[in-house]
């Protein structure tokens, strides 16, 4: 017994016959072809979801769910799905987190309380895809570590309390010191530069309403939001591009922007010259 046969006896066996699965101790990785239209799903654990593309139009506990691109879907234990994408053919990551184990780690952080993440979508880091990936590439050798997958798993449990809010993490700060607040945005956009942060996202982390956050930093920075963003993203595109290792389309992904036009055409108005100017100088 794995833990996990509640989950797994909820799909049909015709598509999971088809999935590629992992499972371990405390966390089970799946690698769906399709998402599942018309039956209602739920997990006594945490659920969560790596989409490649935005997933099709959900219920989520009875409530219709649009989804945006390139954010973490994190489902709370007891919660309940259903997809209205008919047979949506897309490939996505789906890891099972042991509740148990999620706990533990929130105690070892010195939480005591039931964890529930507050957000459906969430930003992420460069470091936790780069945690996702080497715990995929680990369970795909033929030679497997116990020790090491283990150790994965609990850099991927820490990351989520550490990155995504949660009902521990919520409790609203004094908004009275309001450079603090400004300087804790800075150090957000700085960790989230390349995924699809919005203004509204960093004015939730620092209890801020976002026409004071605009007014106040650029105040204090003699920028928008928006503008700094831009300006960091461009900075580290040419970082990565005088290094030579990464396509113009591989740098726009790395670094946060929509398309590689929009990239393209942002790069050339702030440098005078194209990504792939710039790559070959």
């Amino acid at each position: 017994m794995t833990g996990y046969e509640s989950f797994i006896n909820q799909i049909p066996n015709a598509i999971m016959n088809r999935v590629e699965r992992h499972l371990f101790s405390n966390i089970a990785l799946f690698k769906p072809r399709t998402y599942i239209a018309g039956k209602m799903f739920h997990s006594e654990d945490f659920h969560v979801i790596l989409p490649s593309a935005p997933p099709p139009d959900t219920y989520i506990n009875g409530k219709l769910h649009s989804f945006t691109n390139r954010r973490v879907v994190v489902f709370n234990p007891g919660d309940t799905i259903l997809s209205t994408g008919e047979g949506a053919k897309k490939e996505y990551i789906s890891l099972l987190i042991k509740k148990d184990a999620i706990q533990r780690i929130a105690r070892d952080m010195g939480f005591s309380s039931d964890i529930r993440f507050l957000r459906l979508e969430n930003p992420y880091s460069g470091e936790f895809m780069q945690a996702i990936g080497a715990f995929c590439r680990e369970v795909e050798r033929e030679e497997r570590f116990p020790l090491m997958l283990d150790c994965m798993a609990v850099q991927i449990m820490t990351l989520l309390l550490r990155e995504f809010s949660t009902n521990l993490n919520s409790i609203p700060e004094e908004a009275s010191n309001s450079d603090n607040a400004i300087a804790r945005s800075l150090d957000y956009i700085r960790t989230y530069f390349n995924s699809n942060i919005s203004i509204q996202d960093i004015c939730n982390e620092i209890n801020m309403s976002p026409y004071h956050f605009i007014r106040s930093f650029k105040q204090k920075y003699g920028l928008t939001p928006y503008q700094y963003l831009i300006e960091l993203r461009i900075n580290k595109a040419k970082d990565i591009l005088a290094c030579g290792q990464h396509s113009v389309s591989e740098t726009a992904i790395l670094c946060g922007f929509v398309s590689v036009s929009h990239f393209s055409s942002t790069f050339k108005r702030k440098t005078g010259v194209s990504p792939l100017e710039y790559k070959k100088a």
